[in-house]
């Protein structure tokens, strides 16, 4: 029943008139901004990178159907705040290993939203008390897919590997730095309609962080679409 609940909720989330005006007449916001929607999808499918066959999926939720590696109309914001958005804003995905693994690879579902030349900071980091803990890896990203076309994805590579233990749990995270002056967002994955846990950072006014400014928060929701390649 909680599938078919929180399935109905998305449809719902999307079809709904309760997001903000049109961005450029390319995007709408949530009235909290945290969710985002492309209203222009690409037309055209830009084929998922093809994987070394060397590489093992570690964790990832990817759809192996050529259409859909992901929901790429429908995910959460990230953004730096300052002067193009009123609030900082972060995601983060856990997971947890089944079995000892080397990781050389991490892929999302995150793009630009709009124009731009900046990137945006792509890590690995450690739990600390069910939310994103210390820095394990970060790459700064430049070369990223547009928001709402499918099916390019940001990539990170470290091919000296990171080890990762079984049974740990560890954070895929989205995240700026003050040179991230771009709009971003991180879409949804197609395979998987249930909860899981995820977190998400605000740093700003109680407008928009509540009580919450400047710290993690777990939630429970739909997992966003990325990949942890290696061995």
């Amino acid at each position: 029943m909680k599938r078919i609940t929180l399935s109905l909720f998305c449809l719902a989330l999307l079809a709904s008139p309760a997001f903000a005006a049109p961005v450029q007449d390319q995007f709408v916001f949530s009235p909290d901004l945290r969710f985002v929607r492309a209203t222009q999808p690409s037309p055209q499918i830009t084929p998922a990178p093809a994987e070394d066959a060397k590489l093992t999926k570690i964790a990832g939720n990817f759809s192996l159907y050529p259409n859909a590696t992901y929901f790429s109309i429908w995910g959460n914001t990230v953004a730096q705040g300052g002067a193009n958005f009123p609030f900082q804003t972060w995601v983060a995905v856990a997971f947890t290993p089944a079995v000892d693994a080397m990781a050389t690879k991490l892929e999302v579902s995150a793009g630009r939203q709009g124009g731009g030349t900046a990137g945006f900071e792509l890590g690995l980091y450690s739990d600390e008390n069910g939310v994103p803990g210390p820095l394990i890896k970060g790459v700064h990203v430049t070369k990223l897919p547009s928001y709402g076309q499918c099916c390019a994805v940001a990539e990170a590579d470290d091919p000296a590997g990171i080890p990762l233990t079984a049974g740990t749990q560890y954070w895929v995270v989205v995240s700026t730095t003050s040179e991230d002056t771009d709009i971003y967002a991180w879409a949804y994955n197609s395979t998987d309609m249930t909860p899981h846990l995820a977190a998400s950072w605000c740093l700003g006014s109680s407008t928009y962080c509540g009580q919450d400014s400047g710290k993690w928060v777990p939630f429970q929701y739909v997992q966003l679409g990325f990949q942890v390649l290696g061995h």
